[in-house]
């Protein structure tokens, strides 16, 4: 679908576009325009699925803040336009905290039903590709981890640093919920700090760990942190090697060892 025809049905004239930015777009491949309009005005053009487009529509039931939707349908949105967030390497101590308290926080909403389009935990085995990757050795830390039984909530589903914005009173904003589901909640941590790790930063883990629960209202304790050392090895075997795989050596090498620490975890 291309951008006029979005605007068309979102209710726009595509002849009100000075011109068109295009953004990075996210891992599923969605359209993501910056559109400057002749009157000034900036707005954010998506391509997405209807699970996210349901998000925004829900949005004021979130205790987290998300960009203002402005229009929709069931596969387009437009969406203000805001500042991303500095590099995590850039972040200062209380930046980190902040994230991991309005996580903390996601978590804790309470989840009395869940809707049908929100993405459900599915059981997963190591592909062609993480198995070329990693030795049978490192494979094999799949079968010691165990599920501690968190509470189910709500999830991002693709936290990293890129999806975090800067709204103009300095309010965090939260964006990207094309891959929203349930879950316990430690996932959205793990990529988080992977993610940003794999981009030269030094995410104070223990630190958040203990924000995230005091918000979320779980006790810090053994059951939190074996469950969010699970996420980790799981996210590390079986949703990296795709990446790794045309990583630089330095990079592999990195997400190694974290995977290696965290194996010294479990013996």
């Amino acid at each position: 679908m291309t951008d006029d025809e979005c605007l068309l049905r979102l209710g726009r004239d595509p002849s009100s576009v000075r011109s068109t930015e295009s953004l990075a777009g996210s891992a599923s491949g969605s359209r993501v325009a910056l559109l400057h309009f002749h009157d000034g005005e900036r707005l954010v053009l998506k391509t997405t699925t209807p699970r996210e487009v349901a998000l925004y529509r829900a949005a004021a039931r979130l205790p987290v803040r998300t960009p203002r939707l402005v229009a929709a349908d069931d596969t387009c949105l437009l969406l203000e336009a805001l500042e991303p967030l500095p590099p995590p390497n850039d972040w200062p101590t209380g930046q980190w905290h902040e994230v991991a308290r309005q996580l903390g926080t996601l978590h804790a909403m309470p989840l009395d039903h869940s809707p049908r389009w929100l993405k459900q935990p599915v059981a997963r085995q190591p592909d062609q590709i993480a198995r070329a990757f990693w030795s049978a050795t490192e494979l094999a830390l799949l079968d010691l981890v165990v599920d501690d039984k968190l509470p189910t909530c709500l999830l991002h589903g693709d936290l990293h640093a890129g999806n975090l914005l800067r709204a103009g009173d300095g309010g965090l904003v939260w964006t990207d919920w094309q891959e929203v589901g349930v879950g316990q909640g430690p996932e959205d941590l793990a990529l988080l700090w992977q993610r940003a790790e794999a981009d030269g930063a030094d995410p104070p883990r223990e630190a958040m760990l203990a924000t995230y629960a005091a918000a979320r209202g779980l006790a810090h304790d053994e059951t939190l942190i074996r469950a969010t050392n699970t996420a980790e090895i799981r996210l590390l075997l079986l949703d990296w090697p795709w990446f790794l795989r045309r990583a630089d050596p330095s990079r592999r090498a990195l997400m190694r060892r974290r995977l290696h620490l965290l194996a010294a975890t479990r013996s």
